[in-house]
């Protein structure tokens, strides 16, 4: 990220900051809720708890949102989660329920990525395999003659695929070394979370 696309991200999170914190915590009409939930809520003991959940599910999903960190959107849904079982607890408008199960499905697809570089990236990452362009590296530790060395192996990438549809993302990779062994990574992708398959 140049810097200032960061300088823009910056100015668009503090606002978002300022906005949620202005409509949660200062304005007496608390983020246009209505009247009758906000009474609910008031009743309760936990209103403020609600509060500081939107705050931290909103803020989170824009803070993911404006600089591409993968760990806000979990503590953005887990949020998310806490607060749709607070308000099951005690009883809120199915209404207000409804539009936190679209808010969970929202924050769900908006981490699943829509490009395949993610599923490249993820192999890099977790296995013995650097990608690059167009083939990739193996790196593994072996014993000869009981001396532990490190033995590295190129494989040229022979086919990657990427599906994208909204809540998840399938991804697989094919490679192949020098002596014509193939090998074949899947994945899918739930939440911004990739799942290897076995």
């Amino acid at each position: 990220m140049d810097e200032g696309s960061l300088i823009i991200s910056g100015i668009g999170m503090a606002i978002g900051v300022f906005y949620s914190i202005y409509h949660l915590f200062i304005s007496k009409t608390s983020a246009g809720l209505e009247k009758e939930i906000e009474e609910k809520m008031q009743a309760h003991p936990v209103a403020n708890v609600i509060r500081y959940l939107i705050f931290i599910a909103v803020n989170s999903f824009l803070g993911n949102m404006f600089f591409d960190i993968g760990w806000l959107l979990w503590i953005s849904f887990f949020s998310a989660v806490a607060l749709w079982i607070l308000l099951v607890e005690h009883q809120f408008n199915f209404s207000y329920l409804s539009s936190i199960f679209m808010i969970l499905l929202i924050f769900s697809g908006a981490g699943v990525p829509t490009h395949q570089q993610s599923f490249i990236n993820h192999i890099s990452d977790h296995t013995e395999y650097e990608c690059l362009r167009i083939e990739c590296v193996k790196v593994s530790e072996v014993h000869v003659n009981d001396e532990l060395k490190t033995e590295i192996k190129t494989l040229s990438i022979q086919g990657y695929s990427f599906d994208w549809y909204m809540l998840f993302a399938r991804g697989g990779l094919t490679l192949k070394d020098e002596d014509g062994n193939i090998k074949v990574f899947s994945g899918v992708n739930i939440g911004g979370l990739w799942l290897l398959d076995k």
